[in-house]
């Protein structure tokens, strides 16, 4: 690989097949290589003999040594390669290449473990240029990080074709995700039972028993991410996670607060009005755009429902289809990274 740009990318999702949240991870790094930014690939990636060992040990001394100064090097975290990482550590002894980490997911948050967060922290104060999800993560990471310059994405970009044909308003909802972090699913007979009104359409891998039986809930299965646009049913979807369904229960319900879910973007691509988690850090956008309705109960979704005219749902839908054919052109990442560099150069200058 010669080394003749000044803005790259280390690639560790665009060769991989794919479920679930990890779309989110591969259509960033395709909104990079769309804004020119060269990946940095290391060779032999799944071949752990002595010998792709070294041969990836080689491509790191040539990339540590051959990158531009000035240059810009753009990560998503988590990184998982051991490489990769070797190389971020190398880079910061070449203080003349700048590194942006584009935060997709906060693991010591998400899984409620102390140690793991405090090792996170100490790595991000490593770094000064951070995309993150939206103006909750953004206080988070300022108080972990007070220098921080910071761009919000708002939503995760899903480059899919998005659905414009407005729904009807009904009590059908969609829930979309990797289900064994969502077990509050196992409680939906009790929302059902409250709320005879509701009916539920599951989708994703992992489900238990309790997920795929029960009354006013139907499990529709795994289908490949790009397609779930057209295949998903329902008048809203619902962005919810962690045990409970009567609030923010376990880690990742507590997590929601922070994050703006992938399956949100989903269900704005889909066309789909959502029904968020009032406290969710994507709750407050949803509020802004028009986008859905905030709830604190999962009990109380029928009332909400009920409150709603056809205008007011229609008037929804159309702010939907909008933020939807925004997020599958990607310019949810491009905008925040274009503002990003501006305020870089700036400061070059």
């Amino acid at each position: 690989m010669r080394y003749t740009h000044q803005r790259y990318f280390i690639q560790e999702h665009l060769q991989e097949t794919v479920q679930d949240g990890g779309i989110g991870y591969v259509d960033g790094e395709r909104i990079l290589v769309r804004e020119g930014f060269q990946p940095i690939h290391f060779p032999r990636h799944h071949d752990f003999s002595f010998t792709a060992k070294l041969v990836r040990l080689l491509f790191l001394l040539r990339c540590w040594w051959g990158l531009p100064r000035h240059s810009i090097i753009v990560f998503q975290y988590p990184l998982y390669a051991g490489m990769n990482k070797l190389l971020l550590s190398a880079l910061r002894l070449r203080p003349s290449i700048r590194v942006i980490c584009l935060l997709a997911d906060i693991n010591g948050l998400k899984q409620g473990d102390a140690g793991l967060l405090r090792r996170e922290v100490h790595l991000f104060r490593r770094y000064h240029y951070f995309i993150v999800h939206n103006e909750a993560m953004r206080s988070w990471l300022l108080r972990q990080v007070p220098d921080a310059q910071t761009e919000i994405t708002g939503f995760f970009d899903f480059l899919a074709s998005p659905v414009q044909a407005p729904g009807r308003l009904s009590g059908e909802i969609a829930f979309a995700g990797n289900l064994y972090k969502s077990l509050f699913l196992e409680q939906l007979p009790q929302v059902v039972k409250a709320q005879p009104d509701l009916r539920f359409r599951v989708y994703g891998p992992h489900a238990t028993a309790a997920m795929q039986n029960g009354p006013g809930i139907r499990y529709e299965g795994v289908f490949p991410p790009y397609e779930m646009p057209r295949l998903l049913q329902g008048s809203f979807g619902l962005v919810w996670d962690g045990d409970g369904i009567e609030g923010a229960d376990g880690s990742m319900g507590q997590y929601m607060e922070f994050i703006s879910h992938h399956k949100l973007s989903l269900y704005l691509v889909s066309g789909m009005p959502v029904l968020v988690y009032a406290r969710a850090g994507s709750a407050a956008l949803v509020q802004q755009y028009g986008l859905g309705i905030g709830i604190s109960s999962l009990l109380e979704i029928g009332e909400k429902i009920g409150a709603l005219t056809e205008a007011d749902y229609q008037a929804m839908c159309r702010n939907v289809q909008e933020a939807g054919r925004k997020i599958a052109a990607g310019d949810c990442l491009r905008e925040a990274l274009t503002k990003l560099l501006a305020r870089m150069q700036r400061v070059k200058a």
